[in-house]
């Protein structure tokens, strides 16, 4: 799953995308460098594959489609303990940092200070 990080490892090596269409587009590294198929082995998360039809290097988009139209992503629309959700970090009312404050969050990988996004309550040490 993407982490949808601050400081991307997959934008820094992708040639072709900007930082910002990298994080809500397709980056089309297999059509302009199909050698740089194998960079993919080593972002941290694992979260970039190569799509079964269109043979380019893609990611979770976060629903951009769907968030720009004020709706959430499907993922969280679609988890049935609602474990899954679309937050603002920016906005200090969000009550998720309330939440950040009172439970035990963490990232994937953190020594990668890769600035994730994407936060998992009591997370167990072997999946760290």
């Amino acid at each position: 799953m993407c982490n949808h990080c601050s400081d991307s490892p997959c934008t820094q090596v992708c040639p072709v995308a900007r930082p910002s269409s990298a994080r809500t587009a397709w980056c089309w590294w297999t059509d302009i460098l199909p050698g740089l198929r194998v960079l993919r082995a080593g972002l941290p998360y694992g979260c970039r594959y190569i799509h079964p039809t269109k043979e380019v290097a893609d990611k979770c988009t976060l629903c951009y489609h769907r968030i720009t139209k004020g709706l959430t992503t499907a993922c969280c629309e679609a988890c049935p303990t609602g474990a899954r959700q679309l937050v603002d970090l920016k906005d200090p009312k969000d009550p998720i940092h309330e939440f950040l404050k009172t439970h035990s969050v963490q990232v994937l990988k953190p020594q990668m200070a890769t600035g994730a996004k994407l936060f998992y309550n009591d997370l167990d040490g072997s999946v760290r």
